[in-house]
C-alpha cells in the first residue's frame, strides 16, 4: 500500500466512521428526530469503534491525497443509502396519512403552519408512529447490523460498490405500501364522500358545508381507532419487508 495517513488502523477508522457517518447525519432527520450534529457524531464514532474489529482497509497503489477524499465521499455514500430503507417507510406511512387526512378534509396545514412539509396534522402523527415503531421493533439494531455487514461485501477502501439497482426498484414500493396501509380507511371514507354528495343533491336545504366536514373528521377518527392495530403492524411488516430487503441488496 503506497498511500498512508499515519497507520492503517487510523485510516480504517476515518473510513469507517465516514460510513457510520452517513447513516447518523441523514437517519434522524428522516424519522423526524431532532439530534444536535455533536451527538450524531458521537453516535457515529461510538458505532464505528465498535465495528472496528471488523474493519480493513484495501487500498489501491496510488499517490496523494486524491484518492482518500474519493474513498472517503464513496464511504459516506454507502452510509447514505444504508438510510435510504427509511426514507421509504416513513414516507409511505406519512403518503397514507397524507391520503386518509385529505379523506377527512384535514388538508389544513400550509394554511394553519405556514412552510410545512407535511399536508395535515395526521401526516405527521403518522410520520412519528413510524419513527416510534422503528425504535420498537429493533430496527436499529438491524441497521447496525447492515452496517456491519457491509465490510464484508463492500470493504473500505475499495472502488466498487453493490449494485444499486436493486434498492432503487426497492423505492418504487414507497405508494404500494401507502396503498396498503390507507386503504382500509380510505374505502369507507371515500363511501361517506358519495353519501354527502348524495344527501347534498336531495336534500339542499341541508347546509353539508357546515356539517360534512365536522362529521368527515368524526368518522375518520373512529375509523382510526377501529384500524389502530392494524394500521401498527402494517407499519411493522414494512419496517420488516424493507429493512430485510435492504440486508438482501447488501449480500448482492
Amino acid at each position: 500500500m503506497n498511500l498512508t495517513i499515519g497507520n492503517d488502523v487510523a485510516l480504517s477508522f476515518g473510513l469507517l466512521f465516514a460510513r457510520t457517518g452517513g447513516v447518523m447525519s441523514a437517519l434522524p432527520t428522516l424519522l423526524g428526530v431532532s439530534m444536535p450534529i455533536r451527538i450524531r457524531l458521537m453516535l457515529a464514532a461510538l458505532i464505528a469503534a465498535a465495528l472496528m474489529p471488523l474493519a480493513s482497509v484495501t487500498m489501491p497503489a496510488a499517490a496523494g491525497i486524491t484518492p482518500i477524499v474519493i474513498l472517503i465521499i464513496r464511504e459516506l455514500a454507502i452510509g447514505l443509502t444504508l438510510s435510504f430503507a427509511a426514507s421509504i417507510v416513513v414516507g409511505a406511512v406519512m403518503t397514507a396519512g397524507s391520503v386518509i387526512g385529505g379523506s377527512m378534509e384535514m388538508n389544513s396545514g400550509a394554511v394553519l403552519r405556514g412552510h410545512v412539509e407535511a399536508p395535515n396534522a395526521l401526516s405527521d402523527g403518522f410520520g412519528a408512529l413510524a419513527a416510534l415503531l422503528f425504535f420498537v421493533g429493533g430496527f436499529h439494531r438491524m441497521l447496525i447490523l447492515a452496517l456491519a455487514n457491509s465490510l464484508t461485501v463492500a470493504p473500505l477502501g475499495t472502488l466498487s460498490v453493490p449494485d444499486p439497482h436493486h434498492l432503487i426498484s426497492l423505492g418504487g414500493r414507497i405508494f404500494a405500501l401507502a396503498l396498503a396501509l390507507s386503504f382500509p380507511v380510505m374505502v369507507p371514507l371515500f363511501v361517506l364522500s358519495i353519501a354527502q354528495g348524495v344527501i347534498a343533491r336531495l336534500a339542499p336545504q341541508v347546509n353539508i358545508l357546515v356539517a360534512a366536514p365536522a362529521a368527515m373528521v368524526m368518522a375518520g377518527l373512529v375509523l382510526l381507532g377501529l384500524d389502530a392495530a392494524g394500521l401498527g403492524a402494517g407499519i411493522m411488516r414494512a419496517w420488516t419487508s424493507v429493512m430485510t430487503q435492504s440486508m438482501e441488496w447488501l449480500n448482492g
